[in-house]
């Protein structure tokens, strides 16, 4: 009897390896992920990024930046939010897709059907996904514009519901005064907590609370510095008696740049003006607060040694530079963004290799343990974190199939059709020089051209929006 119970008892051994196997993979060995999203943060913010042109208070994300992994040389792959959400959620660049404006609704992207977006791939493997916030395309403002170009595929749950994305309302009631729509800034004389991003971190505290048997990965998407401008008073009259610095341009810098290169000039009257600076600033600072009461609550969480923090936005922001107040270009002040990286026990470094938003799904995989999602289009991070020399990577940010914009550890590179400038970011940082017909500029464009989308899809139809709804 002894012989046969033996025999039996290794014949289950191993049911009972693959049991417990499975159940390590969907719990304690793999890390809860914490993936943050600011909503238009320029390299204003953190102070390691030397963008801003006085001083902007981010307290919050200079500590951690202090600590984590902080990629000075990140950028978008496309300057505006649907796009490059869309690129960052489901891995894949726009010339991949075809969804290069905020007007493309890749949900009817037949593309998409086959494609595992971020948070269906962590389900798959056996994690809790949860959401709150701006994750994908949204705008306060009707029904419509919450819940924007949202996607419930991968979500057990998300707030405010999978009918909006904003919460209602987004932000107190503040009209605007100073410029066209929503281009406005000042104190909302409201209190914190009617802040729809307020309401949008108090959730997400709650869920890094909880008690669950699988790894988390959740969410977070604040909606500030997005205009308009308007803060609870406290971080408008922060900057009350700073003196503000707006950028300024030299005389004639288009001279030399093609037409159809330059920025649109949105509201090039405020130019010089302290008053945009000052709004921004002050939601930037905002957006701080909301980061750090964020991280406080993972720090008092029982989850709080096992998880790795993303912390990115979706493209940067004009602040006057080039006489243009939004984002919606191709130049370093739009595709340049804030992209920081924390894991356990991992070494603070400051990586200057050019790297790129749809590189974040492939590396937070490899930091998860999880398999290679083989659709992917970006780069897994982990070998350049971990080399010891920088490397020379170029990396393409696109806003129509026929414009884009290459950047490596040194050059920008702008080509649309026929038109091309070319910047050398070590002399000329704030790109006003085109060496494009300078001697060796053939050869460097000759370079980076290798970078260019080859066969990029074309726009995909815009969406209409419903005349009520």
């Amino acid at each position: 009897m002894d012989m046969i119970r033996l025999f039996h008892v290794l014949r289950a051994l191993p049911v009972l390896l693959a049991v417990v196997l499975c159940h390590s993979s969907r719990g304690a060995s793999h890390p809860n992920v914490l993936f943050v999203a600011i909503d238009d943060f320029n390299d204003w913010g953190p102070s390691q990024l030397e963008g801003e042109p006085f001083d902007v208070e981010t307290p919050n994300f200079d500590s951690l930046a202090a600590k984590g992994i902080l990629f000075n040389n990140a950028h978008c792959n496309a300057p505006s939010c649907n796009p490059s959400r869309t690129s960052i959620m489901s891995g894949l660049h726009p010339a991949s897709t075809g969804v290069y404006a905020n007007g493309h609704d890749w949900l009817v992207n037949k593309r998409f059907d086959d494609i595992l977006l971020l948070p269906e791939y962590f389900k798959k493997h056996g994690y809790a996904t949860l959401g709150s916030g701006k994750i994908y395309h949204a705008n306060q403002g009707t029904d419509f514009d919450r819940k924007g170009l949202f996607s419930p595929r991968g979500w057990d749950d998300f707030f405010p519901s999978f009918n909006f994305q904003l919460p209602v309302p987004s932000m107190p009631d503040v009209k605007p005064k100073r410029g066209e729509g929503n281009f406005d800034w000042g104190g909302t004389g409201k209190p914190l907590e009617e802040m729809g991003d307020h309401k949008v971190v108090n959730w997400a505290i709650e869920q890094l609370e909880a008690s669950r048997d699988e790894p988390l990965f959740l969410a977070v998407g604040i909606y500030r510095p997005h205009m308009p401008w308007f803060v609870p008073d406290k971080f408008y009259d922060q900057y009350e008696d700073v003196e503000i610095k707006p950028p300024t341009n030299p005389k004639g810098w288009e001279k030399n740049i093609p037409e159809s290169l330059l920025p649109p000039q949105r509201f090039k009257e405020f130019t010089g003006k302290p008053g945009p600076s000052r709004g921004y600033a002050a939601c930037i600072s905002y957006a701080d607060f909301e980061l750090g009461r964020l991280m406080k609550g993972l720090e008092a969480s029982p989850i709080a040694d096992n998880t790795i923090v993303v912390i990115w936005t979706d493209h940067g922001w004009h602040l006057g530079e080039k006489e243009h107040f939004s984002k919606f270009t191709l130049w370093e002040e739009s595709t340049r963004v804030p992209l920081l990286i924390l894991k356990p026990g991992a070494k603070q470094k400051e990586v200057d290799t050019a790297v790129s938003l749809v590189d974040v799904y492939p590396t937070l995989l490899a930091l998860a343990g999880l398999p290679e999602n083989k659709n992917n289009d970006g780069q897994n991070l982990l070998p350049i974190i971990e080399a010891e020399t920088d490397l020379n990577r170029a990396i393409v940010t696109s806003k129509s199939e026929n414009y884009h914009a290459v950047r490596d550890g040194r050059y920008r590179y702008l080509k649309s059709n026929n038109a091309e400038a070319l910047f050398d970011h070590f002399n000329d940082p704030r790109e006003f020089n085109n060496i494009a017909n300078n001697p060796g500029g053939a050869a460097i464009i000759e370079r980076l051209s290798k970078a260019l989308p080859t066969a990029p899809i074309p726009s995909m139809p815009k969406r209409v929006k419903p005349n009520a709804r």
